[in-house]
């Protein structure tokens, strides 16, 4: 495969991985508000939260892989 093809694929793989974790952020965040703040002791709010987590750090690792690859391409 050309290199441009590869810059490409890489490149929209990485978008589409941002893509998913910003929506999983999303659908996190909204569960978070959805949780009643008792229920069983707090446990459903400590795993709506730990689902949160789990999906900013994928945003923040996506975000990270998605700015290397366009630095490149940009040639910095």
């Amino acid at each position: 495969m050309p290199i441009n093809r590869r810059t490409d694929s890489l490149e929209a793989a990485a978008l589409e991985r941002f893509m998913r974790a910003t929506r999983a952020v999303n659908a996190a965040f909204d569960a978070t508000r959805g949780e009643p703040d008792f229920e069983e002791g707090g446990q459903s709010v400590a795993r709506s939260l730990e689902r949160l987590d789990v999906a900013l750090r994928e945003l923040e690792t996506s975000e990270r892989s998605l700015d290397a690859i366009l630095s490149r391409r940009a040639g910095h």
